[in-house]
């Protein structure tokens, strides 16, 4: 999660910060003590207000005219040229000239000058205050997170103030340190102090969570945000991959057939993610229609592999018209030779369990012209079985003859031979 430039630098760079809402909260979960009202007001009234030289507050105010009218790098030229004296002027100036910078997006040369001039403590209160989080701010921008945990949490420490944003700051920073384990009291912070859920601070947590495996509270934390902001559609797929995690398919189905009837699902691992859903619990018919719905418009590739993914589905709910027709599409659809066999060889069973004996040969031979050796025994077993079935026993001999050359069918087709013979001859049918 990162944080743009423009969401730090505005014209208030150059007037004091307002004094904002606290909200109390408990100040031991995020390791640090947040002083109360009265020590801040007493921490004001103590520091000293000084006011800088008149050369140094000429050239700011130059330099805020020249930034009023985006004259950004005259600004900037104008501070750079003054050479002020150690202490409040210089200081005072750098707090100036590093927020030039930053709306400049020269964010390093920015940081370098406000992190000088807070280091040496000696601007007034709000001046103070706004520079320290302005440095934790740049420096969660330039990916220097333990800095910016440093300076958020003097800012804190400084203005006893708890601002939602600046824990959300923190709680980015952990994250990208990967000190998973801090995320939550600063997420949790924010929260309390945030004038109204914040989406950002719920994928913190839920991230939080998933990196160490405690999905029951991921799980919780999605449950919570989409109870808050349910208008957020891209948590209910997430909610539902935490229910599969815990294994709990029938909640993780029910909540992803609620997303999908409210029109929250959009991408094609979504629709695949409800069609496997469907198949683990029990209702192929649906996975298939689902899957077929959405491979003609468009929102699932039309590949081999899903056309099987259909055929298949379709076969363990029994229609199996509609699985004949999506194996015939796969077969059509692949160049890999293995792929092509195997799909017209289930064609060709299904139609042979579907009672269509003779159609079924003409994919079962389809198949021996692409699958290897090592499968050719069981479509010259299944097209001895269909010319059977089809009445047709010279053929039917012929290809059982054929698996009876294959070791994994030899013994199948003994039997199967025998059987052919004493039919066609109960039927006056001589085959020899």
């Amino acid at each position: 999660m990162k944080y743009t430039v423009k969401t730090f630098v505005s014209a208030l760079a150059f007037a004091s910060i307002m004094s904002m809402t606290t909200v109390p909260a408990l100040a031991q979960d995020l390791g640090f003590n947040i002083p109360d009202k009265e020590t801040v007001e007493a921490q004001k009234k103590a520091r000293d207000n000084k006011a800088a030289s008149q050369s140094i507050g000429r050239a700011i105010m130059d330099a805020f005219e020249l930034y009023e009218e985006d004259e950004i790098k005259e600004a900037i030229a104008i501070l750079e040229d003054q050479d002020p004296e150690p202490g409040y002027d210089s200081a005072y100036l750098g707090r100036f000239l590093g927020n030039l910078y930053a709306a400049d997006e020269r964010m390093a040369d920015a940081l370098a000058v406000l992190k000088d001039s807070v280091d040496q403590d000696v601007l007034g209160w709000n001046d103070q205050s706004a520079a320290l989080k302005l440095v934790g701010q740049i420096s969660l921008q330039e990916e220097k997170y333990a800095q910016s945990l440093e300076y958020l949490k003097q800012w804190v420490q400084f203005t006893g103030e708890r601002d939602s944003q600046v824990f959300l700051y923190m709680a980015n920073a952990h994250y990208q340190m990967k000190n998973f384990g801090e995320i939550i009291p600063f997420a949790e912070a924010s929260l309390q102090a945030a004038d109204k859920p914040d989406k950002n601070i719920y994928t913190l947590m839920m991230a939080s969570y998933y990196e160490r495996k405690m999905y029951p509270q991921a799980i919780e934390v999605l449950e919570e945000g989409l109870n808050k902001l349910p208008e957020v559609t891209a948590w209910w797929p997430q909610l539902a991959q935490f229910y599969m995690l815990e294994e709990n398919l029938g909640k993780s189905l029910q909540t992803m057939e609620i997303a999908y009837m409210a029109g929250y699902l959009d991408t094609e691992s979504q629709y695949k993610m409800l069609v496997q859903l469907y198949d683990n619990e029990g209702i192929p018919y649906k996975a298939a229609s689902t899957m077929e719905k959405h491979v003609k418009a468009g929102d699932i590739e039309g590949t081999a592999k899903n056309f099987a993914t259909i055929a298949n589905s379709f076969h363990r709910a029994k229609a199996l018209d509609k699985a004949v027709a999506w194996y015939q599409r796969a077969a059509g659809a692949t160049n890999d030779s293995d792929d092509k066999g195997e799909y017209y060889r289930k064609q060709g069973n299904l139609m042979l369990l579907n009672e269509q004996y003779i159609a079924a040969t003409d994919p079962l031979k389809k198949a021996l012209d692409y699958l290897g050796r090592k499968d050719e025994g069981r479509v010259y077993m299944s097209l001895a079985e269909a010319y059977f079935y089809g009445g047709d026993y010279r053929q039917a001999m012929r290809y059982v003859d054929e698996a009876a050359t294959f070791d994994g069918q030899r013994r199948s087709a003994r039997s199967w031979k025998g059987y052919i013979k004493s039919t066609a001859e109960r039927k006056g049918i001589k085959l020899n």
